[in-house]
């Protein structure tokens, strides 16, 4: 993996492609997804030939039940919001061990988007598969939940012990979040003026080392919403966007960008290319 990262960050596929090669001949399903996912995640996909190639290992990895190649499969579906596979996908992949796919389920049964009602219980559930991992976006949510009581009951100590754990790994809101608990008492924790500034030195040394990209933010004003973005990856000096949706339906865009290349303005005639309604709100 060390030489994977090597190779991409002096883009030079070839190498890459070498390194995995050996074991994709013997038809190693990690090798074949690792391979696939490098080139779909982490280049511009330019050579159609090649990005048909690594789908096809994708897809071989997955049938042969690798659970982060089928959560790939899952979200790469162009009609997952609504396809029947999506959660069938997903939630084989979660019962195989895909921290990805656990994550996405407790995301989805936190929500009640996706994949049917909200349940708090198996949002928690599946929350805790991922954060008994290591994951840390996970570690915040179940302890959030652990300290409002929702999905699991109310446990201080629980929670706090979570948060902790993420916010050790850098997780911004866990951070943010232990600093509320124990400066302001949020869910019912204890004041402890020593934690408190102990999370506080490390909220302030993130926001230091991780200073907001300017963003546009665009509120959906139609049906148009349901256009594709991507238009704006053309974009010289747009780094990438966000989006917010309700049910299947976008509400919010926010648009990273540098302004010392891009002008708004440009931006908002993209989006409205795109056949997005929009308005760009005040800063």
């Amino acid at each position: 993996m060390a030489k994977t990262k090597q190779a991409l960050d002096a883009e030079d596929w070839s190498a890459v492609e070498r390194l995995w090669q050996p074991w994709i001949a013997e038809g190693d399903p990690e090798a074949e997804f690792q391979l696939g996912y490098h080139y779909l995640s982490f280049t511009p996909c330019n050579d159609d030939a090649t990005t048909e190639r690594m789908n096809e290992l994708i897809q071989q990895a997955a049938s042969k039940d690798h659970p982060d190649a089928l959560w790939l499969t899952a979200t790469r579906l162009t009609d997952w919001e609504t396809s029947p596979a999506f959660e069938r996908l997903l939630l084989r992949a979660g019962q195989l061990g895909s921290v990805n796919a656990q994550r996405s389920l407790g995301v989805a049964y936190a929500t009640g988007d996706w994949i049917g009602p909200r349940n708090l219980v198996e949002a928690a559930r599946w929350y805790r598969m991922a954060a008994e991992k290591g994951h840390a976006a996970s570690q915040y949510d179940l302890g959030f939940m652990i300290l409002l009581g929702e999905g699991e009951p109310k446990s201080i100590d629980e929670g706090l012990k979570w948060l902790k754990r993420a916010g050790e790994q850098g997780e911004p809101s866990a951070v943010r979040l232990l600093v509320d608990c124990f400066e302001n008492g949020f869910c019912d924790v204890p004041s402890n003026s020593a934690e408190a500034a102990v999370w506080r030195d490390r909220l302030e040394e993130h926001s230091r080392l991780n200073p907001p990209r300017p963003a546009l933010r665009y509120l959906v004003a139609g049906p148009e919403g349901k256009a594709s973005l991507d238009i704006l990856c053309d974009v010289d000096g747009v780094s990438g966007f966000s989006s917010m949706t309700c049910g299947s339906e976008l509400t919010e865009v926010n648009v990273f960008y540098d302004p010392a290349v891009v002008q708004p303005n440009a931006v908002d005639e993209r989006i409205h290319a795109a056949g997005i309604s929009a308005v760009r709100q005040p800063d």
